[in-house]
């Protein structure tokens, strides 16, 4: 988890995320303008100004589940006290046993994309 962030700079991060243009490198990544780092700014500066925080994705089934118990296990420690070094444990477990595992449930009859290297 990084340190907290004064209100300016994340609005600095953020500006900078958004004006960045992909390169060749990144084409079919997740890194540039549509990166984690953007999730994560994003995600901390709703959190400070008290705004609500969406995440969608077009199925549903791994990309938001990761974000979200990640968004989960970073509130469990900025707001009740988790230490930090359990953040990547507490989201491990919210994986394995939340909704990552209802999302499969309802999709029984679709198939799984998720990479065989995915926590499960």
């Amino acid at each position: 988890m990084r340190p907290v962030n004064s209100l300016d700079e994340l609005y600095r991060l953020m500006a900078s995320f958004i004006r960045s243009k992909r390169t060749a490198a990144c084409a079919y990544t997740a890194c540039g303008a549509s990166g984690v780092g953007l999730l994560s700014v994003s995600s901390e500066l709703c959190s400070r100004l008290g705004a609500c925080h969406i995440v969608l994705c077009n199925s549903g089934v791994h990309r938001c589940t990761l974000s979200i118990t990640l968004e989960q296990a970073i509130i469990l420690a900025r707001s009740h006290g988790l230490p930090p070094r359990y953040i990547l444990q507490a989201a491990d477990v919210m994986r394995k046993q939340g909704a990552r595992v209802q999302n499969t449930a309802k999709n029984l009859g679709v198939r799984d994309r998720t990479p065989p290297s995915a926590p499960r």
